[in-house]
């Protein structure tokens, strides 16, 4: 698994490339120090179109129909910097990995916040 960012809209020359894969396996630890710090965890960023949602669902097998899917939510580049400016105070495992995926994320965040675009976070399996 590996988290990643996706913006409102494209930002040309934006480098987007994010690993992720660091972020996704050492979650537990970053949702606990983000908590300690007063800030929100980054899987409170997630958000799929209800398309997504659908086309996810019915790939394992799900009835989407069935439910009322959520729209997707956009969050400011703000809240999601002062997240990830918090936790690149990170000291456990595979730390040097993890920052680098953090400051990654700090360069699309920061890209996003001085044109004003939203975001959310995805996961890919």
């Amino acid at each position: 698994m590996a988290f990643y960012i996706v913006l409102e809209r494209e930002i040309e020359g934006l480098d987007m490339e994010i690993d992720g894969k660091a972020l996704s396996r050492a979650n537990d630890s970053l949702e606990e120090l983000a908590r300690n710090l007063g800030v929100r965890p980054l899987l409170e960023f997630f958000s799929l179109s209800p398309e997504s949602s659908r086309d996810f669902m019915e790939g394992e097998g799900i009835d989407a129909n069935e439910f009322e899917l959520p729209p997707l939510q956009q969050f400011s580049a703000e809240e999601g910097l002062r997240t990830i400016r918090a936790l690149m105070g990170y000291d456990g495992d595979g730390r040097e990995q993890v920052l680098k995926d953090l400051q990654q994320c700090e360069v699309v965040l920061t890209a996003a916040q001085q044109n004003s675009i939203g975001w959310h976070l995805e996961i890919d399996i």
